[in-house]
């Protein structure tokens, strides 16, 4: 990042974009109808179908995801074409259970994700289980985003803004934004980066054509380098394709963040169609990324780990030397990457409010708290929470694919719950408790010892086990006497 050398135009732009979105959250919380928990967290439920759409595509596009796909592309080549695939299934998975489940947030009035938890499953224990879950997977998303926002900065001052203070500016900016609109701050904002984003990308696959040689040049150049990452995957790493996908296409589509917009849309109608739009986007998107670390290994070989996640920002630095044009286009680029992290971060921290101020604080510490108390106490827990990630974002050297990687280890044991408890009425808690228990013991444990056997995942190997404990549970209680199966 560091040789970046933007112009002050280019600086000014950005200035004026970060500025942007302060206006976007004072404009979002003039919109408030009300002062209640479902206004401020679920923007009065009433999402539209283009502004739905681009949200979700944010929230599955992060910032972090940019960088960290195009490295990991660079670190395996070919193989990690499966992210492609993995963002395809993860609409399939949506199609599986988000239409009913909006259906039924509009009529039991959901908040939270954990909301629909304990409606469907009512036990206090899996439903705190499953919001110290996703707490924990918000956070390890929200570090992820601090994570390369503190690079940009530095990169972009060319070192003389060190990455804290980088990071503690964007935070400030981030949280006072989404604070003022809620909901709708961060949805306006997404819909804005994804645009960007978008567009950024099909400019910059133009002039590496155009005016960097070509992609069939580059891709020939990688074939005599290095062979071994255009080949198709085989034994083991086919393994580990079709565990990718599984990890990524299922537990992308119970992220805390898209439940809530999945609660936000204005209609089953408008999600379905939403979901269509995101089924296409990944054709735009993904392809380019993974295209732009295949080509990344030509022209930059020899990076290694971590290192490997800087290649985006080799890559635009080339497309900087190719004129203004270029200059433009990396501009529109970095401001959407900007916008993406944080957006996703703010994302992220929206719904960690909201379950601490309605999961913990509104039931367990203060249960006669009114709406708009109960959202300030979560507002200030966003606060000290990103406070404290601010500091550990510069101190952790975790590779993004890594807490990649382990959020998707947790998020894939809570599905069960969504996919199965809304498809299956009469599953009963105690086999999606015992189930989630299982699988997390599996996965968490794997993923810290650094275990995959046969080339799976431990979150996919976490996932079989939890799916084969909820079967014997199920069918254990549905053969029981009827009179012992109330209290499960």
């Amino acid at each position: 990042m560091q040789d970046l050398p933007l112009e002050t135009g280019s600086l000014i732009f950005l200035a004026g974009y970060l500025l942007s979105l302060l206006i976007i959250g004072w404009f979002a919380s003039r919109q408030r109808q009300d002062r209640s928990l479902g206004d401020y967290y679920l923007g009065g439920r009433g999402m539209g179908l283009w502004v739905l759409m681009l949200t979700l595509f944010a929230t599955q596009y992060s910032g972090n995801a940019l960088f960290g796909f195009t490295g990991q592309a660079y670190r395996v080549g070919f193989t990690w074409l499966a992210i492609l695939h993995s963002m395809i299934a993860v609409v399939a998975g949506y199609l599986l259970f988000a239409p009913r489940l909006q259906r039924l947030s509009r009529e039991q009035q959901f908040i939270t994700p954990t909301d629909y938890i304990e409606f469907r499953f009512p036990s206090r224990a899996l439903s705190a289980l499953v919001a110290l879950c996703f707490m924990i997977v918000l956070i390890n998303y929200v570090l992820a985003q601090l994570k390369v926002m503190g690079l940009m900065v530095e990169g972009l001052s060319g070192g003389q803004v060190d990455a804290f203070w980088g990071v503690v500016m964007l935070a400030i900016i981030m949280m006072v934004y989404s604070t003022m609109g809620g909901m709708r701050s961060v949805a306006w904002t997404d819909a804005i980066q994804g645009a960007m984003m978008l567009t950024g990308f099909i400019l910059i696959a133009l002039i590496i054509e155009r005016d960097m040689g070509g992609w069939s040049p580059a891709f020939t150049q990688l074939r005599d380098i290095a062979p071994e990452k255009l080949a198709p995957p085989e034994g083991r790493a086919a393994v580990t394709w079709f565990s990718t996908v599984v990890l990524i296409g299922i537990g992308a589509s119970v992220y805390p963040q898209a439940i809530q917009r999945i609660y936000a849309a204005r209609s089953a109608r408008t999600l379905q169609q939403s979901l269509a739009g995101m089924a296409v986007l990944p054709l735009f998107a993904v392809v380019v990324v993974l295209a732009l670390g295949f080509v990344a290994i030509a022209r930059f070989p020899g990076l290694e780990g971590a290192a490997a996640d800087q290649v985006m920002a080799l890559i635009m630095r080339d497309v900087l030397s190719t004129g203004w044009f270029g200059h433009a286009v990396v501009t529109l680029l970095l401001g959407a990457i900007l916008a993406a992290l944080m957006s996703t971060a703010d994302s992220a921290l929206l719904t960690l409010s909201s379950i601490f101020a309605k999961d913990i604080y509104g039931k367990y510490i203060r249960p006669t708290a009114s709406d708009a108390g109960c959202a300030r106490v979560g507002q200030w827990c966003a606060w000290l929470i990103l406070g404290g990630l601010v500091w550990l974002s510069t101190q952790e050297n975790l590779t993004l694919y890594r807490l990649f990687v382990l959020k998707f280890e947790i998020l894939l044991q809570i599905a069960p719950a969504f996919y199965f408890g809304v498809n299956f009425p009469s599953l009963r808690t105690t086999p999606i408790m015992l189930g989630l228990v299982t699988g997390l013991c599996v996965a968490v444990s794997g993923w810290s010892l650094g275990w995959m056997p046969f080339g799976l995942h431990p979150g996919t190997v976490g996932l079989l086990c939890n799916v084969l404990m909820i079967m014997s549970a199920h069918s254990f209680y549905a053969i029981k006497p009827s009179g012992t199966q109330s209290s499960n």
